[in-house]
């Protein structure tokens, strides 16, 4: 017990020390307001040929961290060139060039409005052994099918997200003093290489701030649209995406129009939603039931209207939320009710009596 407060006791006086004594990029950018942009890689490449990337952009002074998932299928279309897919360029990049190749490319993506200034780049195998360590024991083994289902490229997209995103907002919920100090345990016992330009100091600074802040991380995916049998950017929405990440001005609307599918094989479940979202006074427009089957309930914001379609999650007290801007004339949330979602009305109850 005496080592555990004694270390305790180093990591706060050490983290004090920095705080107060820091004078890094990244701290100077923190205490003022600035945006840091950094970029997340898992990169097999060399085990298995997979490759997984996304963007998160954090600001001391609002109460959101931003994070979008990029599709590493996308064509990118070039005007002389040949389009190629992302994903095989990459491939094809030396180890030693492939994190500078990933973050010109991203940056092209949004038509260099952001920029990264930091990365953190990481194997499969290292990042599941962080969530290993996050993990109460009780919840491990989900946690680790979760990182599996994100990695499998064969996965349907909205199903892969989603279980990104538990097992981040898991990490981030979990995050305390007591893990903080298992994190780096284990990063050195492990043998865990995570290649970042973070500093130390950076990390702790982080790290106190954390644990003395509320923030809401906003989900997006990056626009893409199908066609000539492909995946290529939607050049109509890019610029929402931009601004969803650069700066998220919503216009707050009281209504929104909303479409309910059932993607399971549980009878009645949409018509049960819809009652529950009237009953709270949400324009239901559309029901019906969808030929995938989707494990997690899925709540895809076409307009980025956070806090409103909110309240659709928590009046169905389940789902994820993934802004994707789309021109969605009719509606403006989809709600996909996975297995996860429970809804009971008078039906069931008399049918269990």
């Amino acid at each position: 017990m005496f080592k555990k407060f004694l270390l305790l006791l180093i990591v706060a006086l050490l983290g004090t020390l920095i705080y107060f004594s820091a004078t890094s990029k990244m701290v100077k950018d923190f205490k003022e307001g600035k945006n840091i942009n950094i970029l997340f890689i898992l990169d097999d490449v060399e085990n298995n040929g997979n490759i997984k990337f996304f963007i998160a952009k954090y600001n001391s002074l609002n109460e959101y961290i931003r994070l979008s998932f990029i599709d590493e299928n996308v064509t990118i279309v070039y005007k002389t060139k040949k389009a190629r897919i992302l994903k095989d360029m990459i491939l094809e990049t030396k180890p030693e060039n492939r994190k500078e190749f990933i973050k010109s490319e991203v940056e092209k993506l949004f038509d260099n409005k952001i920029s990264f200034d930091y990365y953190v780049n990481i194997t499969e195998k290292d990042f599941k052994n962080v969530i290993e360590v996050f993990s109460k024991q009780e919840n491990l083994e989900n946690n680790l099918n979760l990182f599996d289902t994100f990695l499998r490229s064969e996965t349907d997209r909205d199903t892969c997200l989603v279980a990104a995103i538990k097992d981040l907002n898991y990490i981030y919920d979990n995050f305390n003093r007591m893990v903080f100090i298992k994190v780096i345990k284990e990063l050195y016992n492990k043998n865990i290489v995570i290649d970042t330009n973070f500093e130390f100091k950076d990390l702790f600074l982080l790290y106190s701030y954390f644990l003395n802040e509320d923030k809401t991380i906003k989900y997006a995916d990056y626009p893409t649209v199908y066609k000539r049998k492909r995946i290529e950017v939607d050049e109509n929405n890019k610029e929402k995406i931009i601004d969803f990440f650069e700066n998220d001005t919503v216009e707050y609307k009281d209504n929104v129009r909303v479409e309910v599918l059932n993607t399971t094989n549980k009878s009645r479940l949409a018509i049960k939603a819809v009652d529950k979202l009237r009953e709270d006074l949400f324009d239901v427009v559309d029901w019906g039931s969808s030929s995938k089957k989707y494990e997690f309930t899925t709540i895809i914001d076409f307009v980025n209207n956070y806090e409103k379609i909110k309240e659709i999650k928590d009046v169905l007290n389940c789902g994820e939320i993934i802004f994707r801007p789309q021109d969605r004339p009719l509606t403006d949330v989809s709600v996909l009710l996975g297995q996860d979602c429970t809804i009971y009305d008078k039906l069931d109850r008399e049918s269990d009596d």
